[in-house]
């Protein structure tokens, strides 16, 4: 018998057909198995998570049988409250399968602390400059009888500040300065405190700003 005589024999048809069979049934039944182990066409919206709290945001997504994740703490943003949702990863309305994680980004709680700039001995307009390159708000302007017109001290919610101090970002920020009106102080003016001569009208002021 030929090749060609065996290729159109009835016994090489009827196994070349029963083996399409079976390999048309193993392609269809591993599609189906496939679909079934990976959720096949099961997809949920993801829901918009911002601004939601931490604790929020993983009920609602328990609840749509997805995890969450946190990535990152932001820096504060006003906009958004402490602690909540600022940024997630897929998003809103991205389509995806039962159990996927969702990423997020949370606000910090608070506005993270800045080093106070050295505006002391400056001029007004120095200092504001300073004070807004610093993220920080000039607030009350007091002035106070001095020979010089500059910042004598800074006040943060009734605190003194110093050169090394550190106070929140956006905070006000009081000043007491001179107004340029008065002499040249002798060595006699103002009495000793901490080892150095202050300034009894400018102490009184400063008292009056914080309180005392």
């Amino acid at each position: 018998m030929s090749f060609i005589q065996f290729l159109m024999s009835k016994s090489f048809l009827k196994n070349l057909l029963a083996a399409i069979i079976l390999v048309v049934l193993l392609v269809f039944g591993l599609k189906i198995y496939l679909g079934i182990y990976t959720n096949h066409n099961d997809y949920h919206l993801v829901p918009d998570l911002h601004k939601k709290s931490f604790e929020e945001a993983k009920k609602i997504l328990e609840n749509r049988k997805m995890n969450i994740e946190v990535i990152d703490t932001m820096a504060f943003n006003p906009k958004y409250p402490a602690f909540s949702v600022v940024e997630q990863n897929p998003h809103k309305d991205d389509k995806v399968k039962v159990g996927r994680k969702i990423y997020v980004k949370l606000n910090s709680g608070k506005y993270a602390n800045v080093s106070f700039p050295n505006i002391f001995g400056k001029t007004k307009r120095q200092a504001v400059s300073l004070l807004k390159a610093s993220g920080l708000k000039p607030g009350k302007i007091t002035k106070v009888p001095y020979f010089a017109e500059i910042v004598l001290h800074a006040v943060y919610q009734k605190d003194t500040l110093k050169k090394t101090s550190k106070v929140p970002k956006t905070s006000t920020i009081d000043l007491i300065i001179g107004d340029g009106n008065r002499p040249v102080p002798s060595n006699d003016d103002g009495e000793e405190k901490d080892g150095q001569k202050v300034d009894k009208n400018i102490q009184n002021t400063l008292n009056d700003v914080l309180g005392n």
